[in-house]
């Protein structure tokens, strides 16, 4: 609830003193941000009305508005009380009259602040016109799968951002976000993403150069192009890209020359403005062995995670596909399926398959009460996207390494301990959706320990067999739902006991039996 205040004539009320104080705000953003993040967010923005009821500012899209109301709040609230004396609430427009941000009621009294009219969307005019047929040519030429693209595509609160993001990417590429980053467990989306992105820039410029290649098609165009003394029409085709679209960049990890080569190609199109949109199963900064040079440009405009769907968004997903594949199955049966199948898109739909081949072969339909009978022998492979929660992991990893839970999230740095609260990390970070500074919130560490971690104990797990083992005995556990709390130590008289995670030079420790 804010006090009304009487206009004050020290106070913009029109687009001259707007605009003056949008300076003096820019300036301060500058010094309190840096020149980088200023001009990526905010170099595009609009002072529409400003008063000490309320704050209206133009945003140059919804992406716009979107990050700068979540990550850039109190910088702007803090400006605008330095240059104002006070500050009310501020509130983001996209390309609509500044008028609508106030009730009639608010804007009655006593001519608070005028407004400067909002400059009107400008409709995008195609290059050429080109017929669908002409456009499956040139997409599939660029790598694109018909299949991906924005209308087939089922966004929910797992993928909201990420879906907003690559269609600002599509509208305005090289002017948004560059370059885009997504990353995720597989089958949660990052390729229809990418492809989606390919297909809508293809149909708004036809004329444009598109490419979509996953690093591992780089890395073997470029090796081609060594071995054929072809260089030259290597870099001339990649570095000319009006979008270039990478998959799978993780494959880039531990591979000098490759990174070496990747980094110009990055260079050369972010300075002429063409856009990239990369996409991983883990952030940057987690890829193993990635040039930090490299890590610090895939950081430099928007990275998005894309989460596990929820209930209600797999359900829309299967929806989508019975449609689109035709098959006569119930929404009842889906929602028996995305009751018992929680894992990524491609489990959910090999699960659909199933039910409907079952039907068709039998020649009835499948009963709810079937599913689970029906999808039975799958359940192996989608058992492990089981959701668990950050205290269940630490309480098993704990009992695997039989020490209290309490010295996990506690101080102690012995090897043991140390390794245990990596591990728990680790699984923490695979298990479940949380982001990097969430993960580390949990276990009272900075972000930048957790990224140590991880990166640790993927190492551990591709150079011993032995201790990915270990890892891989808690995870099943956990996420099949068995006793994860029950360790070595509680199963003395079991005959087979499993093996528990060594520390320092060793890699298995058998406890006796």
């Amino acid at each position: 609830m804010h006090k009304h205040v009487p206009p004050d004539p020290n106070k913009p009320t029109n687009s001259p003193q707007l605009n003056l104080l949008w300076d003096n705000i820019s300036n301060d953003l500058r010094v309190s941000l840096g020149d980088s993040p200023f001009d990526l967010w905010f170099s595009d923005f609009r002072l529409a009305a400003a008063s000490s009821e309320g704050i209206v500012m133009v945003a140059p899209g919804t992406m716009y508005a979107i990050w700068v109301e979540e990550n850039f709040k109190t910088p702007l609230i803090s400006a605008f009380t330095k240059h104002l004396g006070s500050c009310g609430p501020i509130r983001f427009e996209v390309n609509e009259a500044a008028s609508a941000a106030f009730s009639d009621d608010q804007d009655s009294e006593a001519g608070e602040f005028e407004r400067e009219e909002p400059a009107r969307v400008v409709p995008r005019i195609l290059v050429e016109k080109v017929s669908e047929q002409k456009l499956l040519e040139k997409g599939r030429a660029a790598g694109l799968v018909e299949i991906f693209r924005f209308e087939n595509f089922v966004p929910g609160e797992n993928s909201e951002l990420a879906w907003a993001a690559a269609r600002a990417v599509a509208d305005q590429p090289g002017k948004t976000y560059q370059p885009l980053f997504f990353h995720s467990s597989c089958g949660l989306g990052k390729t229809h993403l990418l492809h989606g992105i390919g297909w809508e820039s293809l149909r708004q410029r036809p004329k444009s150069k598109i490419i979509f290649v996953t690093a591992e098609q780089f890395a073997n165009d470029y090796i081609d192009a060594i071995q054929k003394n072809a260089l030259v029409p290597f870099r001339k085709r990649y570095r000319e890209a009006d979008l270039l679209l990478i998959d799978d960049v993780q494959f880039l990890g531990r591979k000098e020359g490759l990174q070496r080569e990747f980094f110009h190609t990055f260079n050369r199109l972010a300075d002429q403005r063409k856009q990239i949109v990369l996409a991983s199963d883990c952030p940057a900064s987690e890829i193993n062995e990635l040039e930090e040079r490299l890590v610090s440009r895939f950081q430099w405009g928007l990275g998005v995670e894309i989460h596990r769907p929820g209930l209600e968004t797999r359900a829309a997903i299967l929806r989508r596909k019975r449609d689109d594949w035709r098959m006569a199955v119930s929404d009842e049966v889906i929602d028996r399926i995305v009751e018992r199948v929680r894992g990524n898109v491609r489990a959910l739909e090999g699960a659909l398959i199933r039910v409907a081949m079952v039907a068709t072969l039998s020649e009835e339909p499948i009963s709810p009460e079937k599913v689970a009978e029906v999808i039975a022998d799958l359940y192996h492979e989608v058992e492990d996207s089981r959701q668990v929660g950050t205290e269940e992991i630490k309480r098993a990893v704990s009992e695997h390494y039989d020490i209290d839970v309490n010295i996990i999230n506690g101080k102690k740095r012995t090897a043991r301990i140390a390794e245990a609260r990596q591990v728990a990390m680790f699984l923490v970070r695979s298990l479940t959706d949380l982001s990097l500074v969430e993960v580390a919130s949990a276990f009272g560490k900075d972000h930048g320990t957790v990224i140590y971690a991880v990166k640790k104990m993927k190492k551990r797990c591709e150079d011993s067999a032995a201790f990915k083992s270990s890892v891989e005995l808690i995870k099943r556990r956990l996420v099949r739902g068995g006793s994860p709390m029950e360790s070595p130590r509680a199963k003395r008289n079991t005959p087979a006991s499993p093996p528990r995670l060594g520390y320092g030079a060793k890699s298995l420790e058998l406890e006796a039996e």
